[in-house]
């Protein structure tokens, strides 16, 4: 149970150590530009925030009732109207009512949120930010993660599915196209700059590229890299949908301000701030900064009263009709490396195992720079995406021992290399091997900044010249490697039923290259404690480990789009309305599409059925078959009964 563990952790953490899990907490909930303000040694800190409309106080003092009391003074003081409260103490529902009811002295002048000891743990439980917190606490994190069956079910629909990439390219052209609405003849490279810091995705920019390729190639957009705009048909559709969401927020506006008796100005503002949490789908009266933010207007606005019928009206709002699917995109672009252990059968053990084909040029890209090869970019984007998802790069030793068999025979040639001229040099740029391929991208890479790089000295630097054993040049390979946080797999035995599959189906490979795929493919299949994402050009390989849930397998281009798909482990999402603004200009079908089908996976029979039933389609269909809403209906769950579930926050 994490909850207990990290509870039991905070209540025992000194003052400073526990400022430190506090502002962690406030972070994981969304407040930005998070500061400590040095105090006056009464056991309490200010925190400062992006939000300068309300007041953060920590604190460790066990007298809370006459803390919270000055601390409310200090607020209204300073002219603010809403203070949050931390501590590491316990204060349970009923002593905050009793305190609130009884002694609170500032009711209706300073709105207060009591953050407990139960509530800070609670939220440091939730997958997205356990591992750090366990971390920051000096504690280790399962091997296997906490999850309900649906929760894995969906966090595999959004990294895996057709239906979530489809709608996650067409949130990214949507937003292309309502940049170009706002500001015509933009150059392409400040319009996807713009795309990039409006959505909080993981490489937005290398998406909007080819997205914006895709609408030009429609007619959508017209203009080269000097200045893009929309097509004169679709600025007319777009400026529709504009007026048509401008007419029914005025609606919005109006009927808010009937019933809370406020200026148009003023409500207006309390459905920015209510929308932002309507297209999520979240709680209004929850925790986090912009429900604070709420909070604090409804205190300044002197609304408390009335706040069941303002939420009742919002809630019924036309503007929060972007709540039908916002949710699911907000999931989309919010997926964290925890959505990346759960769809790996839910293990925080993952190794990103890399093939001595990938592995040579990761390692030689990491020791000379990123060499432009035909698999270079896309291998060393590897190892970037790893870290941030804390996966650790490996190479098995039976790939290690292939690695230094083509330096070997990469040796062999360097006197007929040395003998060639230039020109036919230039040709081992497309060398099957591997060596003499990105030797040949490196040398004239260095060369342009002055520096002359000989294939000699470059076998040299991996331990590979005349005289030398290939353990030798094994263990100079794997320092090279470990100094780049690179580990060796040691080598294990294998099936003889996989080896014979693999003989089966690489007849003409050597009989060390089959035993070296036999290895690794046993080590997946019997290492049940730890994930695996295995990146690879072999086909044979990637079908092998097929339907392992514990192992993806791919080459390395689609697994950094698997990786690119969620943020790393510490993200936690920081959308606008202002993005979710964009859904105007989406096709709502596709939108609604997936929106649909995640809501549908209640259960993982569901969920298993769903996905046998795809599996068999496209199998019967071709892979240009696409599902659709009618396909899902047989396979919709009954509603869930409303139980307490102890894991529910995890």
């Amino acid at each position: 149970m994490y909850f207990p563990a990290l509870k039991k952790a905070i209540q025992n953490l000194d003052e400073k150590a526990f400022y430190d899990v506090a502002l962690m907490y406030l972070e994981q909930l969304g407040y930005r530009d998070l500061s400590v303000v040095d105090g006056s040694g009464d056991g309490g800190r200010d925190v400062t925030c992006s939000r300068d409309d309300l007041r953060i106080q920590l604190s460790v003092r066990k007298d809370s009732q006459k803390k919270i009391n000055e601390e409310a003074t200090a607020t209204r003081s300073k002219g603010k109207r809403y203070l949050i409260y931390l501590t590491n103490r316990i204060i349970s529902s009923e002593a905050e009512q009793e305190f609130l009811s009884a002694s609170y002295n500032w009711k209706g002048e300073v709105d207060l949120s009591i953050t407990d000891l139960n509530r800070i743990a609670t939220g440091l439980a939730r997958p997205g930010v356990i591992r750090t917190a366990y971390e920051m606490l000096g504690m280790t994190v399962p091997v296997e993660l906490r999850a309900r069956p649906k929760d894995v079910a969906i966090s595999t629909v959004l990294l895996f599915s057709s239906e979530a990439r489809e709608l996650r390219d067409e949130v990214i052209e949507a937003n292309l196209r309502a940049q170009l609405l706002r500001s015509p003849d933009l150059p392409e490279d400040v319009l996807v700059q713009r795309v990039a810091d409006e959505i909080p995705g993981t490489n937005v920019s290398r998406e909007a590229t080819p997205a914006l390729s895709r609408l030009r190639g429609e007619g959508r957009v017209r203009g080269g890299p000097a200045g893009v705009r929309l097509s004169e048909s679709e600025c007319e559709v777009m400026q529709a949908a504009e007026i048509e969401s401008l007419t029914a927020r005025r609606v919005d506006v109006q009927m808010l301000a009937g019933v809370t008796g406020l200026a148009e100005t003023d409500a207006t503002q309390l459905l920015d701030i209510a929308l932002e949490l309507l297209v999520r789908n979240r709680d209004i009266d929850g925790a986090g900064p912009i429900e604070e933010s709420l909070k604090n207007f409804l205190a300044t606005h002197q609304l408390g009263r009335k706040r069941g019928a303002i939420f009742e009206a919002l809630a019924k709002t036309a503007s929060a009709r972007l709540r039908q699917y916002g949710g699911t995109v907000d999931q989309i672009f919010s997926t964290n490396s925890f959505d990346i252990y759960r769809a790996l059968g839910r293990r925080t053990n993952v190794s990103m195992v890399l093939d001595a084909s990938v592995a040579m040029p990761v390692l030689f890209g990491l020791s000379f720079g990123a060499a432009k090869s035909r698999y270079g970019v896309s291998a060393l984007a590897l190892k970037t995406a790893c870290e941030a998802h804390n996966i650790r790069l490996v190479v098995p030793r039976a790939y290690l021992n292939e690695m230094a068999a083509h330096g070997q025979r990469a040796l062999e040639q360097l006197n007929i290399y040395e003998a060639l001229p230039a020109e036919a040099r230039e040709s081992l740029r497309a060398s099957e091997n591997a060596y003499l391929s990105h030797y040949t991208h490196i040398a004239e890479s260095v060369k342009r900044d002055g520096t002359d790089l000989s294939l000699k000295d470059f076998l040299d630097f991996f331990g590979v010249r005349l005289g030398r054993s290939v353990q030798s040049i094994e263990n100079r390979i794997q320092t090279v490697l470990d100094q780049h946080s690179i580990r060796v797999l040691p080598s294990g035995w294998y099936d003889q039923d996989i080896w014979n599959r693999i003989a089966e189906e690489k007849p003409h490979d050597p009989r060390v290259i089959v035993d070296h795929d036999a290895v690794v493919a046993t080590l997946f299949k019997n290492e049940d404690e730890k994930g695996y994402i295995f990146a690879t050009w072999d086909r044979v390989m990637i079908d092998i480990v097929e339907d392992l849930a514990r192992v993806y397998a791919d080459t390395p281009a689609r697994v950094i789009d698997f990786l690119s798909m969620a943020r790393g482990h510490t993200f936690e999402t920081d959308q606008s309305y202002e993005l979710l603004a964009t859904l105007l200009h989406v096709d709502e079908r596709v939108a609604e599409r997936l929106a649909r089908k995640v809501e549908q996976i209640k259960s993982v029979e569901q969920a298993f059925k769903l996905d046998r039933f795809i599996r068999e389609t496209r199998l019967r269909e071709g892979d240009e078959w696409r599902l659709r809403a009618e396909d899902v209906d047989p396979f919709i769950d009954e509603p869930e009964p409303a139980t307490a579930d102890p894991d529910a926050s995890r």
